[in-house]
């Protein structure tokens, strides 16, 4: 058995890897202990550009979503005109076959090249923006763990019947839901059989149970 405990950066390492080692001794536990440090000042770029593509993917497919409603809307007015003028076609119809020297035509080849120009700077804004946003921190210091975890897994355990991994807790918000199985998808990538495991919180073990 092998176990892998996160470090943080004003953490002693070598005090958390022994007292949990004396812990799993009075437990009779015979396991190896690998004490993972994560400091920020290592976030590698790998790790920003993956995080920022997972920011890109989310915006844009809440941009694509908005279009999309936004495409039902005015498919809704165009029906909702068409069911008031429908009254009124007939008289429209044979006014225009009566008097042909009134018709006039309203859409122009002028008027389609800058309803094209107007909607382009309409769409523009939005996807410029992805392009040029930065990451949150907050996401790149998750990734940078689920990374760097995995990355050790695979190197010492790759090849482990079983894994168990602590599963993060999940956001408290439906906006972060994709993000959340993106870090999921990190922490796992590779492994061949993994179980997460996430307690209430009312879990206690001593060595004394």
């Amino acid at each position: 058995m092998r176990i892998f405990t996160v470090a943080q950066m004003d953490d002693n390492s070598i005090q958390m890897k022994n007292d949990l080692q004396m812990f799993l001794y009075h437990l009779r536990i015979k396991a190896e202990v690998e004490v993972v440090e994560m400091f920020e000042n290592d976030i590698s770029a790998f790790t920003y550009e993956k995080t920022l593509v997972m920011e890109q993917r989310s915006q844009m497919l809440k941009q694509m979503q908005l279009s999309k409603n936004e495409r039902e809307r005015e498919a809704q007015l165009i029906h909702d005109r068409n069911t008031a003028s429908h009254g009124t076609g007939m008289v429209k119809l044979q006014t225009a076959i009566t008097a042909p020297e009134k018709v006039q035509m309203t859409w122009t080849k002028e008027k389609l090249i800058s309803e094209k120009h107007k909607n382009k700077e309409a769409c523009a804004p939005g996807y410029k923006d992805i392009f040029s946003m930065k990451p949150n921190e907050s996401n790149v210091r998750r990734m940078h763990t689920a990374v760097k975890l995995n990355g050790v897994v695979l190197n010492k355990s790759q090849n482990a019947q079983l894994v168990l991994l602590n599963m993060p807790g999940p956001p408290k918000n439906r906006h972060g839901d994709e993000n959340y199985m993106e870090f999921l998808e990190v922490l796992t990538e590779g492994l061949n059989r993994v179980l997460l495991v996430r307690g209430g919180g009312r879990e206690v073990i001593t060595i004394y149970s």
